[in-house]
């Protein structure tokens, strides 16, 4: 077996994420020459050049990408182990990074933050935006925790509800809409907007994040006895705190989540609609991957985020 330092595999892993000697030297707290230095050892050793400059960026070779992924799995559960066995928020210094989409970031994160500056001054949450790519940052550690609503999640990743959301249909208060209970079809005939991903809807059947929400949101818009001479569909976004904002300039409706709206309709000027029928809903929950099970200060920020969305 050929002795690896430690230190070289943190350099190739960084290298690999993000095909800078620059960056992977700001990241990793080296001069450039250090990394330099490390990546000239890394291919003496391994005997492959694992990085080509092309187009003003390194390209992992072959044998560069085929070590990539076990690399970070291993670096990523030497961290796991050397984790305390107990987690004292007042005085741990860490950084922990969390996957959200705009509802949780209007909703949870601003609490999340506060709450950790009273309690927990030593703590910094780096906030990243949900991606198709989830799962692989989950299994590569880049990823802690991640909030939105989830389907068919693999048996490696821990799945948490946190609250089930129901979704409600908005309009400007300014909307003679609102002077009436109407029922479903009736609110449909008038200018809608829908939330959607920016990619195409596809059926969900592996780990999502943001996307059931957004799904759901526009499968429940065409459904529920929906008149086939409904009102138009004028508008599509991306997100819910889009769409809020749209609504509330607009003689448009939206179906959204009921938290969101409640949160938004005093700033926006926006009414809830009361419709004959009852509401559909979806579980928001939080995830992890199970490998961090016996992480103590992850335990802590799961149990954080549950009081939270109380």
């Amino acid at each position: 077996m050929i002795p690896i330092d430690l230190n070289l595999l943190a350099v190739f892993d960084a290298l690999h994420d993000l095909r800078s000697v620059t960056r992977a030297a700001q990241r990793l707290n080296l001069t450039q020459s250090a990394v330099s230095h490390a990546l000239r050892r890394l291919r003496e050793s391994v005997g492959d050049p694992l990085f080509m400059r092309s187009g003003g960026a390194l390209q992992p070779t072959a044998r560069a990408r085929a070590m990539a992924p076990e690399i970070r799995e291993g670096l990523v559960r030497l961290a796991a182990a050397m984790m305390p066995l107990e987690f004292d928020p007042a005085k741990a210094v860490r950084t922990f990074t969390l996957a959200a989409g705009s509802y949780f970031c209007a909703l949870l994160i601003p609490k999340l933050v506060a709450r950790a500056r009273e309690i927990a001054p030593g703590i910094t949450f780096r906030i990243v935006p949900v991606s198709a790519g989830l799962l692989a940052e989950l299994d590569e550690g880049t990823v802690e925790l991640a909030l939105g609503a989830f389907d068919g999640v693999p048996e490696r990743v821990t799945i948490e509800t946190l609250f089930r959301e129901d979704l409600v249909w908005i309009a400007s208060r300014t909307n003679p809409i609102c002077k009436l209970t109407l029922a479903l079809g009736e609110v449909l005939r008038n200018p809608h907007l829908v939330i959607a991903t920016r990619r195409e809807f596809e059926p969900v059947r592996t780990l999502l994040a943001e996307g059931p929400l957004e799904r759901q949101l526009l499968k429940n818009a065409h459904q529920g006895g929906a008149p086939t001479d409904g009102g138009p569909v004028s508008a599509i976004v991306y997100d819910g705190m889009t769409a809020v904002a749209v609504v509330a300039q607009t003689d448009m409706v939206a179906l959204v989540p009921r938290r969101l709206a409640r949160n938004e309709a005093t700033r926006l000027g926006l009414r809830i609609l009361e419709t004959e029928e009852e509401g559909s809903g979806i579980d928001l929950a939080m995830i992890s991957h199970s490998r961090a099970s016996s992480d103590a200060g992850l335990a802590w920020l799961r149990c954080l985020i549950a009081e939270l969305s109380k």
